[in-house]
C-alpha cells in the first residue's frame, strides 16, 4: 500500500512505516526527516538515481537490529534459544515464582 505526502511516495511495511525519498528531497527537507524517526518506528530510504544509498532511521531501532545480529552470529546462543522455543512449545516450564523459591531469593533483599 502506498500513499502519497509532502517526502513523495510512502510504501507502508506492517512492522514499520517507511518512505523512500530522493537524495534532493532528504536535503531539502532533513530537519522534518529527523524529527519523524525520533522516537518512532518510522525510517526513510534515500535515493540517487532511483536506487537506495542510505537509511534515516531511529538509533534505538539501529541499536535494536544490531543486537539481533549479534545474537544470530553466536551459533551457541541461537541453539539455545531454538532449544528453549522446543521446551515451551512441549510445556517443559517453571513458574517464575517457583524458580525464586527453589534458589531461595527473595525480591525484597538487597543482595
Amino acid at each position: 500500500m502506498t500513499n502519497g505526502t509532502k517526502f513523495g511516495t510512502i510504501a507502508l511495511d506492517m512492522k514499520t512505516l517507511s518512505s523512500t525519498i530522493s537524495a534532493s528531497q532528504a536535503r531539502n527537507n532533513f530537519y522534518e526527516i529527523l524529527d519523524e524517526v525520533s522516537g518512532k518506528l518510522k525510517k526513510f530510504i534515500i535515493t540517487r538515481r532511483g536506487s537506495a544509498q542510505a537509511v534515516v532511521m531511529n538509533p534505538e531501532e539501529v541499536e535494536s537490529w544490531e543486537e539481533t545480529m549479534e545474537i544470530m552470529a553466536n551459533k551457541n546462543l541461537v541453539r539455545d534459544i531454538r532449544k528453549a522455543e522446543k521446551e515451551i512449545a512441549a510445556g517443559k516450564t517453571t513458574r517464575y515464582e517457583k524458580l525464586l523459591k527453589e534458589s531461595k531469593i527473595s525480591l525484597n533483599d538487597p543482595k
